[in-house]
């Protein structure tokens, strides 16, 4: 997993920083690709509420963990955040120049609240990519409550299928309503089916434990071809092609089974910048914007990717020790107190 997260967050940085825009089509399919690093960390945040639900005791002392591996890194780049566009020195970001919002105290609570998915003008306004986080929180807290919908095919795309539906409707709602989707894109109905296949990836992953080698080839290569073909061709669809393929290579993919794959993801540089993706993902646009509002930055290409995720690869490992690590740990501990408390509580829901 931890190679996979590598991946999607220089994903997300190639595409606003317009890495390979100048190498043709190739490259351009490449560069906006990008925005689908999102899908396939839903994909992994689905998988990862299911794993680490499945071992906790009890709901709360599951929850715990999340909450403080997520929220206190969020919580201090919206700060920050606030305070550089406050200060009047730099541009305001795009999204609220474009939907009007303001770094002010309403915008800061509805941050903090982790509810600025209710209002879509303030939801991405800060940092731009920022709109994820609420959304991850929300299926942290409710997806425990569906894990059963997702212990078996039919029951996992009945409820792909539900949500797909259920956005469809919402997003044609808020177009006759508001004159555009925007409210829905940045909502967590909206990717809820990422979050339920990569559940399903989970407890499809246990049922194939003990599979073949030669089978598992067969479904790890046909999810890399399809995976590089979303990758490198620009065609519709992209989105679901990487979200699947994503699940199919978390279902399959073992050191045992296919170490063609699993090597590459595993090596020390793969594993070092997935253990700090989270910063990579969270902090690269504030590094983009203030690097460009002192004129430091070349023009969009390779060049500025280079700049732009070097910066951010420094100032990630800073985060990473200072504040991911430990309150990671602190989630940790929290988490074991609260499942010696609840022992004796009644069981987990879900199971």
């Amino acid at each position: 997993m931890t190679g996979l997260r590598a991946l999607a967050a220089t994903m997300v940085v190639m595409i606003h920083t317009g890495a390979l825009v100048n190498f043709g089509a190739f490259g351009q399919a490449i560069t906006s690709a990008g925005k689908y690093g999102v899908d396939i960390f839903f994909v992994i945040s689905g998988y990862t509420i299911a794993r680490t639900f499945t071992e906790a005791k009890n709901y709360q002392s599951y929850l715990t963990r999340r909450i403080l591996r997520i929220v206190p890194l969020y919580w201090l780049a919206i700060a920050v955040a606030i305070l550089l566009w406050r200060t009047g020195a730099f541009a305001l970001p795009y999204w609220m120049q474009e939907l009007g919002s303001q770094p002010d105290l309403y915008n800061f609570l509805m941050h903090l609240s982790m509810l600025s998915y209710l209002d879509y003008r303030v939801a991405n306004s800060l940092l731009g990519v920022e709109w994820t986080i609420p959304i991850e929180v929300f299926w942290y807290v409710c997806l425990p409550l569906l894990l059963h919908f997702t212990k078996s095919i039919p029951k996992a795309v009945g409820g792909i299928l539900v949500l797909l539906v259920l956005t469809g409707g919402l997003s044609y709602a808020s177009k006759q309503l508001f004159g555009t989707s925007q409210p829905i894109k940045w909502s967590p109905i909206a990717h809820g089916h990422l979050f339920v296949v990569g559940a399903a990836a989970f407890y499809l992953r246990e049922r194939f434990a003990e599979g073949g080698s030669g089978r598992a080839a067969f479904w790890i290569g046909g999810a890399v071809l399809v995976f590089l073909t979303a990758l490198l061709l620009d065609f519709g669809g992209r989105s679901e092609l990487l979200a699947l393929s994503t699940a199919a290579m978390i279902v399959w993919a073992t050191p045992q089974r296919v170490a063609w794959l699993t090597r590459p993801l595993t090596l020390p540089p793969m594993l070092f910048l997935g253990s700090i993706s989270y910063s990579i993902y969270l902090l690269h646009m504030l590094v983009l914007q203030v690097m460009q509002g002192f004129a430091l930055l070349p023009q969009a290409g390779l060049a500025q990717f280079l700049v732009v995720y070097s910066v951010t690869v420094a100032l990630s490992t800073g985060t990473y020790l200072l504040v991911e690590k430990p309150t990671n740990r602190m989630g940790c501990r929290l988490a074991e107190a609260g499942q010696l408390a609840g022992s004796t509580a009644s069981p987990k829901v879900g199971n």
